[in-house]
């Protein structure tokens, strides 16, 4: 049985979709997709330090936009890239005013995303969305946060039609400020309870 099923979702997400059922599909289903030009991608589980990483990034960006129009989502909620193009940010800031009509599930227009990097994902973080990200014409700022080590690259500019700038910090005291959204956090905030492999391992070999 279990091997008819997963054979039988393997088939329904190697056949082309249109986005309308792509996009009634996602809101039944209990995995989530990232969809590209008709074809469905599933969603790989999360690591705790990948969770963390996003989950202490969150925190401080709702903690530093109380007061904004701005809100910060989580995991959950898609971005629309393109036409036929819809990725799910680890963190993702919009500054637009809720319309009546909006989509409940989808972002159109996000100032700022967050990618935490994985094995699986790194080169499509950095190559396959950052180039679709950077093209939506109200981003400001792509950011790649490793959780294998203290780094966090920040792609920003001001406008549409300026070059995209790189900064780059991976001290763990050093202070980090989004200017898109005007948050600010330290290294030591985005890493809060993160255990990277050395210590992991220094801790086994004391025990």
């Amino acid at each position: 049985m279990a091997q008819a099923k997963r054979k039988l979702e393997e088939a329904e997400a190697n056949r082309h979709w249109t986005v309308e059922e792509y996009l009634a599909y996602e809101k039944a289903s209990p995995i989530r997709h990232e969809y590209v030009d008709g074809q469905l991608f599933a969603m790989a589980g999360e690591s705790k330090n990948h969770n963390r990483v996003g989950s202490n990034i969150l925190v401080k960006l709702l903690q530093g936009l109380e007061s904004s129009k701005c809100e910060a989502f989580f995991e959950g909620i898609k971005v629309k890239v393109g036409p036929t193009r819809y990725y799910y940010p680890d963190v993702v800031v919009t500054c637009t005013e809720p319309e009546e009509d909006e989509d409940a599930y989808i972002i159109e227009n996000p100032v700022m995303i967050v990618e935490v990097l994985s094995s699986s994902t790194a080169r499509n973080d950095r190559v396959e969305k950052m180039n679709a990200y950077q093209r939506l014409p109200g981003l400001r700022e792509y950011v790649i946060v490793s959780q294998e080590t203290v780094r966090v690259e920040v792609y920003r500019h001001d406008r549409a039609d300026d070059v995209w700038q790189c900064q780059v910090v991976d001290q763990a005291e050093s202070g980090l400020t989004f200017h898109s959204v005007g948050v600010t956090m330290t290294l030591a905030d985005i890493y809060r309870r993160v255990r990277f492999a050395e210590e992991s391992e220094e801790e086994e070999q004391e025990n």
